[in-house]
């Protein structure tokens, strides 16, 4: 039997079964590691203006990632493994700014 509904683009659907890992969410994954290498750059004493001129970004952008890079550990494994709260998206984090304190974070995101 073939289906002619059409889903939004920009949504997606899904069923989880059990405890089955989600694909990995590669978006996610490529935005913490991003952020961990420009927070790597802030340490060592570059600006955001300088790390947003080498990557060819506005500066603003560079703000906004570094709440990947100060994600608590583990938050970071799940994500890794797809085993994340479904709504944990990189969508939902531009949207809903996680607090830098760990705990706060994992209050939040088990809210999900």
């Amino acid at each position: 039997m073939t289906s002619n509904l059409h889903w939004p683009t920009d949504e997606q659907t899904e069923l989880i079964l059990g405890n089955v890992p989600q694909p990995l969410d590669r978006t996610l994954i490529a935005n913490i590691a991003t952020a961990a290498s420009r927070l790597d750059r802030i340490k060592a004493g570059k600006t955001y203006a300088e790390i947003a001129k080498e990557d060819g970004i506005p500066k603003y952008r560079v703000q906004q990632a570094i709440c990947y890079a100060v994600l608590a550990p583990d938050i970071v494994r799940p994500i890794l493994q797809g085993r994340q709260p479904i709504g944990l998206t990189s969508k939902w984090i531009f949207h809903h700014p996680l607090p830098m304190d760990w705990a706060e974070q994992r209050a939040v995101i088990a809210s999900l």
